[in-house]
C-alpha cells in the first residue's frame, strides 16, 4: 500500500503558488477516507490538494450525512474568517495535502496579485456551483439529479486532471448520494436507468463512460447551457464530448 500511494504522489502532484514558503507550510499523506479535520478544530491553515481528492461534508445530529463541495487537485479549500471550521474534511483517497499557516496565506493575498487572481477564480467557480447545486437540490428528480452531476464532474475533470492517466475519481455510490441527497439504492438504480437509455455505460470496476452527451444535458435540463448548443439554430455539436471518460471508482464504502 505504501509503494501505491508513493506511485500516486510521484506522478500526479500539483505544487500551490511558489509564493508560499516551505518554512509556513508542511505537506502531510493521508490514506483513503481519512478524517483530516473535524468540524469544531480551529481553523489554523488552508488546504491545498496536490493529489488525491478531498469532500467537505456537515453531519447532523442525526447521523446523516451531506457533501457540499468535492476538492480536487491543484484547488485550495477551507479558506475562512471563522475561528473554527465548520465542516468535516476527508480524504476520498490517497492524498498530499499541503496544509499552509492562516497568517501565511492571508499574507501572502496582500502581496501577489497573481495568486489572488487564481483563488479568486477557483472561489467563483465553487460560488457558481453552490448556486446550481441548491437549484438541483430542490427542484429535480433523481435522473435530473444525477445526469447534473455527471456533468458537473465532466467540467471540472476537464479544468484540473490534465494528465490523461489520472482520471480516476475515487466516489462511491454512497459518496454521489451524500452529495445529491439520495439514497444508495436511488442512485444505483438512475445509474442502471442511465446506461438503458444508452447516455452512459459503465466497465472495468465502474469506471463510466458518456455515450451521448447531448442526450445526457437534456436530462439535466441543462440543454440551453450547453457549450455547444447553438441557441440561433437550436443545433448542437457534441462530437467534443462523446465517448468521454469519467473514471468513478465505486469503492463499495457503505
Amino acid at each position: 500500500m505504501a509503494s501505491q500511494r508513493s506511485n500516486h504522489i510521484e506522478y500526479y502532484r500539483h505544487e500551490p503558488d511558489e509564493a508560499f514558503t516551505e518554512s509556513r507550510s508542511v505537506t502531510n499523506l493521508y490514506e483513503p477516507n481519512t478524517l483530516i479535520r473535524r468540524e469544531g478544530d480551529p481553523s489554523e491553515f488552508v488546504f491545498f490538494v496536490e493529489s488525491g481528492f478531498l469532500a467537505i461534508s456537515k453531519t447532523t445530529s442525526s447521523g446523516k450525512r451531506q457533501i457540499m463541495n468535492f476538492v480536487f487537485p491543484g484547488e485550495y479549500c477551507c479558506i475562512t474568517l471563522r475561528e473554527s471550521y465548520s465542516y468535516d474534511i476527508e480524504s476520498l483517497s490517497f492524498s498530499s495535502i499541503r496544509s499552509i499557516d492562516k497568517d501565511e496565506f492571508n499574507s501572502v493575498l496582500d502581496r501577489s496579485p497573481n495568486t489572488m487572481k487564481q483563488i479568486h477564480e477557483q472561489m467563483v467557480m465553487w460560488m457558481d456551483g453552490l448556486d446550481e447545486l441548491i437549484f438541483l437540490l430542490g427542484t429535480k428528480s433523481s435522473t435530473t439529479r444525477t445526469a447534473s452531476f455527471l456533468i458537473y464532474l465532466h467540467i471540472r475533470q476537464m479544468r484540473y486532471l490534465i494528465n490523461p492517466k489520472y482520471k480516476e475519481i475515487p466516489l462511491s455510490r454512497s459518496d454521489i448520494g451524500d452529495f445529491l441527497g439520495m439514497r444508495v439504492e436511488t442512485v444505483s438504480r438512475t445509474l442502471s436507468k442511465l446506461k438503458e437509455l444508452k447516455v452512459i455505460e459503465s466497465y472495468d470496476n465502474n469506471r463510466i463512460k458518456i455515450l451521448d452527451f447531448g442526450e445526457l444535458c437534456q436530462l439535466a435540463e441543462m440543454d440551453n447551457h450547453c457549450p455547444y448548443h447553438n441557441p440561433k439554430t437550436g443545433k448542437k455539436d457534441c462530437s467534443a464530448c462523446m465517448g468521454r471518460e469519467l473514471r468513478i471508482i465505486d469503492q463499495n464504502k457503505t
